[in-house]
């Protein structure tokens, strides 16, 4: 019995996992369409690939342990070129196991040993080339603009490890911030990858409990490195996810120099919570700015995916001069996937943009968050729509940190089908722009981004 059968026939098992379920389900054929239909407009100047990717078992699973960070990798895209929506694509991203399940070749590139798993975790350019991601020791996986796998990758010899599913973009350098970990070591390192693909490795700070860590933030001075209990577990290895919420561990939030000067690094007592994103940082004269989704346990009671109490948007304050943080709630409904314009990256910003968590799940509306004033435009999608992360394009030649477009796949449980929605950033709850009308479901994932055609 597959995966599939339980969520075709869900009669066939009595054991029931929501992350196997409805659009959490996974899909089972690889897919190519072209010219695909849309109702709207699509902008004429967005023109490159729309990437996401997202958990996908093959074959069967246990629905009593499956969890749903461990499905294989998936990657959907769809490309935009002068106003058409010119193909969709879904491909699993292969590991050794992926590839011999489906039948392919042995696949290549260099190992990583037991942790040669198929990312599944997010989908970026790095160097010119398109990679799939994910944290916890595996190699990126180097894909085709079309989405095939091509090797994995160590990033030509400079990446001694594994990587990250969430380096962020500097804008200003021009590099990605990086913070790796591996089940058994007890050490975050801090990686840059220059403009040509290349890691370099500034700084491995000591973390003997081994902490889950999701993401990273950076400001003009200082990388966020968040430390919180959610901590390897090796006595659940090969019997359930081996991270679990730790409450013996105190929480607690690392600002490290830029230039990874263990000596500076300061630690910063910090909320009971967990944290996977952080939407942005920056400093703010002796105050050091992180807004944050913040989850009030994780990996507790429910073993098998986030579902530990509503996440919220919060902001936390670092005095410098006390150390002391103290937070203010920015949204009370729940929300995750916090995105906003990568210009403003590290520094100070105005608006965010959040997937609205809909019946105890991380997908609905969308929200657009005004951080200065305070206030939250909602769009609702319509009955039985369900949005995934939001991704913000600026427009070619903007004026305003909101001008520009949120990108978001939408699944319709109407036609068990998905959409691309368009929406114009500054009409937010008004009329998409465009919707672009795929002919197959794309399963509840993680991560995507924009990637504009290279010059």
């Amino acid at each position: 019995m597959t995966t599939l059968d339980v969520f075709e026939n869900p009669t066939l098992s009595p054991i029931r996992n929501p992350y196997l379920e409805a659009n959490f389900a996974p899909v089972a054929e690889e897919i190519t369409a072209f010219d695909l239909p849309v109702s709207g407009a699509i902008p004429k100047d967005l023109n490159g690939r729309l990437l996401r990717i997202g958990p996908n078992p093959v074959g069967p699973v246990d629905p009593r342990t499956y969890h749903w960070f461990t499905g294989a990798g998936m990657a959907h895209g769809v490309r935009l070129s002068d106003g058409k929506a010119e193909w969709y694509r879904n491909r699993f991203v292969l590991s050794e196991a992926v590839a011999h399940a489906l039948g392919h070749p042995a696949f290549t590139g260099p190992g990583n040993g037991p942790r040669d798993f198929s990312p599944n975790t997010n989908i970026i350019d790095i160097g010119g080339r398109t990679y799939a991601i994910v944290e916890a020791g595996a190699l990126p996986v180097e894909l085709t603009d079309e989405l095939d796998s091509v090797t994995r990758s160590n990033l030509a010899g400079t990446l001694h490890r594994g990587f990250s599913a969430h380096p962020k973009f500097d804008p200003v350098t021009g590099e990605l911030h990086v913070l790796t970990y591996e089940p058994g070591l007890p050490v975050l390192s801090y990686l840059t990858v220059d403009a040509a693909g290349l890691a370099h490795r500034i700084a491995d700070i000591a973390a003997p409990h081994q902490p889950m860590v999701h993401d990273v933030a950076f400001t003009a001075t200082k990388i966020i490195v968040l430390d919180l209990p959610v901590t390897f577990d090796p006595q659940l290895l090969g019997r359930e996810f081996p991270f679990a919420w730790n409450p013996k561990q105190t929480p607690r939030i690392g600002l490290l120099p830029r230039s990874g000067d263990l000596a500076g690094l300061r630690w910063i007592a910090a909320p009971e919570c967990y944290v996977f994103h952080v939407m942005n940082a920056f400093d703010d004269g002796d105050t050091v700015i992180i807004d944050v989704v913040r989850h009030p346990r994780m990996f507790d009671r429910e073993r098998r995916g986030p579902d530990e109490g509503a996440p919220r948007l919060v902001r936390w304050r670092i005095d410098l001069k006390n150390g002391r943080l103290s937070e203010i709630v920015l949204e009370e409904r729940g929300c995750e996937f916090p995105r906003f314009n990568d210009a403003f990256a590290g520094r100070a910003y105005r608006y965010g943009y959040t997937s609205g968590v809909h019946q105890g799940q991380l997908f609905g509306p969308t929200f657009k968050h005004d951080l200065c004033t305070g206030q939250t435009e909602m769009h609702d999608y319509g009955p039985g729509r369900m949005a995934q992360e939001p991704v913000f394009v600026a427009r070619d030649g903007a004026n305003a940190e909101d001008d520009g477009w949120v990108l978001s796949y939408v699944h319709d449980a109407t036609r068990n089908a998905c959409d691309v929605v368009i929406l114009d950033a500054q009409n937010f709850a008004g009329d998409p722009v465009a919707a672009i009308h795929l002919p197959v479901r794309v399963p509840f994932g993680f991560h995507g981004n924009w990637l504009p055609d290279r010059a």
